[in-house]
């Protein structure tokens, strides 16, 4: 082995999931991998894209990034020697965060086949790595307890740094969480000092919103599209449309209590939640119940979100959901037959260990779903009547021929028409689904 090879083989062996490996075997992984060298500012993982490979960086140090319309917010910092993007690559999955060079970087770039003949032939390497990911979720709920905490400052419109004991010496498994806190904290109170406390929300809410599901690697097998028009005093709707993987699309929406900034922040840590969540999707009920524990744990604020989840099966149509606590959605037959979904269960983050429950139907081509918050059916005009849910029902039913945006924006508009000169007391937002 050369100076070059024995220095990479060395850092491999630094890795904390390889220190126990076999010296031939981490040879053999060494070959299979390729050798890859990135600038600083260059991208070495892209948040949402499905993971088909891990990356080992043997030199320099990266950037752990949220990605979204509004730029990158900072999550951490790694040096190597460290393994990234080993979750996504196992399972599948979309990344939950996008990882980019601080210096120059050198890694070693493994496919997902080897990764997991690795993993298969040593399941301890397995073991550390669901290991890592309990860790990862421990921060996310420690992380949830610092923005509980954080909310009373928050609300007072007095955050000070040295309010939050937390804050300023956090502990080893929050710090990133933690620093992130500050920064957001810190951000909102410049913002106030030109806006008022909606704005502010309002810009949360909708940083965390998706931002192009034309993106989507649909490949014509369904259509979706969501769009929200946000109350003058911003609630906390939500909704995220995601894949899972190459045949199953991830489709959500919510609607935390309250108002402001408290309910855009609680709205964010429930997206959030979700997304880590969901790399149990495989059982839906246990994914929810993950959802919940994270939510209710450090939750002295009591702050909830009504939620209805739901995957489908874009080759078979299948069509798994569990409602908790939501608005029933709408299924649309291509006919224009508008049919209830059941009630569910009790919103998330109230109380942690209850079960949770799924159902599922079966979508034909051409039949659709449509999911709303409460800001449609309980839209008034200016003599005090209800939008409705049978209004609804009956507009749905015209705009069985449209598409999915059309669906959305048509039903928008009509809401708005209904409401006149009337207040928007509430978030309207809906969420559109149409199978092809």
């Amino acid at each position: 082995m050369n100076d070059a090879g024995a220095s990479i083989f060395d850092r491999l062996r630094a890795v904390p999931v390889f220190q126990d490996m076999p010296g031939n075997a981490l040879a053999a992984l060494a070959r299979e991998s390729v050798l890859v060298e990135f600038l600083p500012g260059d991208r070495l993982l892209v948040q949402s894209e499905v993971g088909d490979f891990a990356l080992v960086i043997v030199s320099g140090d990266v950037s752990v990034v949220n990605e979204s319309a509004h730029g990158d917010s900072l999550l951490g910092q790694l040096s190597a020697p460290v393994m990234v993007g080993e979750v996504a690559a196992l399972g599948r999955l979309p990344r939950t965060a996008g990882v980019v060079a601080v210096t120059p970087v050198s890694a070693m770039r493994l496919p997902r086949e080897v990764l997991a003949r690795v993993c298969q032939r040593r399941p301890e390497i397995l073991q550390s790595v669901i290991s890592q990911l309990g860790q990862h979720l421990l921060r996310v709920s420690n992380a949830l307890g610092l923005f509980s905490t954080g909310l009373t400052a928050l609300e007072r419109d007095d955050f000070d740094p040295t309010i939050l004991d937390d804050l300023n010496h956090p502990t080893p498994e929050v710090r990133d969480f933690a620093e992130a806190f500050e920064r957001l904290a810190h951000r909102i109170t410049i913002e106030r000092r030109h806006r008022d406390e909606m704005a502010s929300a309002a810009l949360i809410q909708l940083a965390m919103l998706p931002t192009d599901l034309h993106a989507l690697p649909l490949a014509g097998r369904a259509e979706v599209f969501a769009d929200i028009k946000p109350a003058r005093d911003v609630g906390g709707d939500l909704y995220d449309v995601f894949m899972l993987d190459d045949t199953h699309l991830a489709v959500a929406i919510g609607d935390v209590c309250g108002k402001g900034v408290p309910a855009s922040l609680f709205m964010s840590a429930t997206a959030t939640t979700l997304r880590i969540s969901a790399r149990n999707w495989h059982s839906l009920p246990a994914m929810l119940t993950s959802a919940n524990d994270l939510l209710c744990a450090r939750n002295p604020t009591m702050m909830f979100a009504t939620l209805f989840f739901g995957v489908l099966d874009l080759d078979s149509g299948r069509f798994e959901y569990a409602n908790c606590g939501h608005n029933p959605p709408l299924a649309i037959d291509r006919d224009g037959a508008v049919r209830v979904f059941a009630h569910g269960g009790a919103p998330l983050g109230l109380a942690p260990g209850r079960a949770i429950t799924s159902a599922s139907i079966d979508l034909a081509a051409g039949d659709g779903l449509f999911l709303f918050t409460d800001g449609v059916t309980e839209s008034v005009d200016e003599t005090g009547e209800l939008y409705g849910d049978a209004r609804l029902q009956s507009t749905l039913a015209r705009l069985a021929g449209l598409d999915a945006a059309g669906r959305v924006q048509e039903v928008i508009a009509d809401v708005t028409r209904f409401a006149g000169a009337a207040d928007q007391f509430d978030d309207i937002t809906c969420l559109a689904l149409v199978r092809r």
